[in-house]
Parts: C-alpha cells; structure tokens; sequence
C-alpha cells in the first residue's frame, strides 16, 4: 500500500474496557453515528474505508484484561486489510 493518508496507533495498554476501543476507532476514522461497536460492526465498516488508512496495533506481552479480546480485534483487522486495499494493518508487540 502506498504511503498511509491517515494513521491510527492502537496502545492495548491504554485500554480497559472494549467499549473504548470502538470509541478511538469511530473518531479516529469517522465511523457514522449508527456504528454498532462490536467486532463485525467494526469489519463491515473498516470495509468501507476509502482513504489510505494504517492501523498499527501495539500489544502487550503480559495477559491483560483484554488481552484475548485483542487478539480478536487482530484477526479483525487482518481480516479488513484482506478484503479492502485502501487499509493496511501492523501487529506490533511492545
């Protein structure tokens, strides 16, 4: 992909509930008011992203409260960046 016109940086350690992640996702990418903050609510719109969009990702080695969860959240994105060519993704450990 080329060079990247907006750029989301995920910190799994900045979050402690899934209802702010989808919450940074919505603002940062401009999901419309009807997003229903879950995972396939999250594929269906990263699927209509236009814009050259990366998403990184950054995980923690420890198990988290979440830490599960954003391994799903993985598989989501790498999912979206499969099936649209406007989005790119990076899983990063810290």
């Amino acid at each position: 992909m080329a060079e990247a016109g907006i750029y989301v940086v995920l910190f799994e350690s900045a979050f402690e509930e899934k209802g702010a992640v989808h919450a940074y996702l919505a603002s940062a990418l401009g999901f419309p008011a009807y997003y229903g903050a879950n995972l396939d609510a999250l594929l269906d719109c990263l699927g209509d992203v236009s814009e050259p969009t990366l998403i990184s990702l950054i995980r923690m080695r420890e198990e988290g409260p979440l830490a599960r969860w954003f391994d799903k959240l993985a598989l989501t994105l790498m999912i979206a960046v499969r099936e649209n060519p406007a989005l790119d993704a990076e899983i990063l450990f810290a």
